[in-house]
């Protein structure tokens, strides 16, 4: 069995479940097919390399007969000669060397060279991997069957865009998916020290704009605008729902958010990878004041009505006087003030007293205190360049 390394990857899109089901189920062909592979015979042109133990007999010398391995430099040590270049040969190669070698101190020295241990070549599997690590490379075998030994590529994984890493400045991208599809392995022969690594797919998703948690998201299989706005935490009260859009390449698609939460499931759109949203900032805004929970302004939506607005404000205090809601619009320069009994709307008493809203109203929900002086500050245009000063 191989050794394993622990291997810290730094990691944005997951991969369809479907998909890694037929991406397992090559993985156990691949293996199932695999022949079992033993240590290799000893043949006459097998070259030899740093790891490999090698026996040098230097006949009727045992002082000078070593049993030794090959260095990562290439090199042995031996006696009167020193540091000798082994790897890149074959073990008559070397001894036709040693003999040469010798021959400056000794007369007419015989000398063979057999490999005792052979070495074991590895290969480095990184990424997105069940097991990333170090593996034994035996000879002839493949890349699919080393990545499923690595116990397959995980649900992140790209597999279009797996690299193998050979040296400080060689490096080829391999597609794994064609090899998938056609069950054979790519025709790429791996070397020792080769790094096979499965880099992470971006499947990641972006939202913008006025949602409370704007970022990247992972994307889950089947994922909709509506996952992505619950992730993201919902859209703020400056939000222009029905202005929405996603980027999606050269495209601008239009999302009408409002419509997606009523439940439309026409309007929830499916998300694909790469795919940004965009929520934008109403440029139609009200405000909402006075005895109620949540205080501010608020985006103006199509068809939008005074309870709709109470609503957004977090409703009445138990302090708030339904029955004289103030509203302040500005028309045509001048500045009006509407009293409405919004209680008698709220109770289906007259529904006419539940307006629709215009850009730029101001909602007052007057309590016990302010009732009588309402009218006199609420007059003042300069309340209106307060609340939506800068807009």
């Amino acid at each position: 069995m191989p050794r394993e390394v622990r291997v810290v990857m730094a990691g944005v899109r997951a991969a369809a479940s479907g998909g890694l089901i037929l991406i397992a189920a090559a993985m156990v062909a691949v293996l199932a097919m695999a022949p079992s592979y033993a240590q290799p015979a000893v043949q006459p042109n097998y070259i030899l390399g740093p790891g490999d133990t090698i026996d040098i007999i230097v006949y009727g010398e045992p002082d000078l007969s070593r049993t030794v391995t090959i260095k990562p430099d290439g090199a042995v040590s031996l006696p009167l000669l020193g540091e000798v270049k082994a790897a890149g040969k074959t073990t008559t190669q070397l001894a036709a060397d040693l003999t040469r070698l010798f021959g400056k101190y000794l007369k007419t020295p015989s000398i063979s060279v057999t490999v005792r241990e052979f070495r074991i070549d590895r290969i480095y599997i990184l990424g997105q991997v069940s097991r990333p690590g170090e593996y034994q490379l035996r000879p002839g075998i493949g890349i699919m069957e080393l990545l499923a030994s690595a116990g397959g590529p995980t649900n992140r994984a790209d597999l279009a865009k797996v690299v193998v890493i050979r040296g400080r400045t060689n490096a080829l991208q391999l597609n794994l998916l064609e090899a998938l599809a056609t069950n054979r392995n790519p025709d790429v022969k791996l070397a020792a020290g080769d790094v096979l690594f499965i880099p992470e797919t971006d499947r990641r998703i972006v939202v913008l704009g006025q949602v409370n948690r704007p970022g990247a998201y992972d994307l889950l299989e089947g994922q909709r605008v509506s996952d992505l706005i619950a992730a993201a935490g919902g859209v703020t009260n400056r939000a222009a729902p029905q202005s929405s859009f996603i980027v999606r390449g050269a495209q601008q698609i239009p999302v009408d958010i409002q419509k997606v939460l009523a439940g439309d499931r026409e309007a929830n759109v499916v998300l694909q990878p790469g795919d940004m949203m965009v929520v934008p900032e109403s440029q139609s805004r009200i405000a909402v004041m006075g005895a109620v929970n949540n205080p501010g302004t608020f985006a103006l939506t199509d068809g939008m009505k005074l309870v709709d607005a109470l609503a957004l404000a977090g409703g009445p205090t138990n302090r708030g006087r339904l029955s004289n809601v103030i509203i302040v619009r500005l028309d045509g320069g001048q500045v009006k003030r509407l009293e409405v009994n919004l209680e008698r709307a709220m109770t289906g008493q007259d529904l006419s007293q539940n307006l629709t809203l215009q850009n730029g109203d101001i909602i007052f929900v007057p309590d016990q205190f302010t009732i009588g002086q309402a009218g006199e500050w609420l007059n003042l245009f300069n309340l209106i360049r307060l609340v939506f000063r800068g807009w």
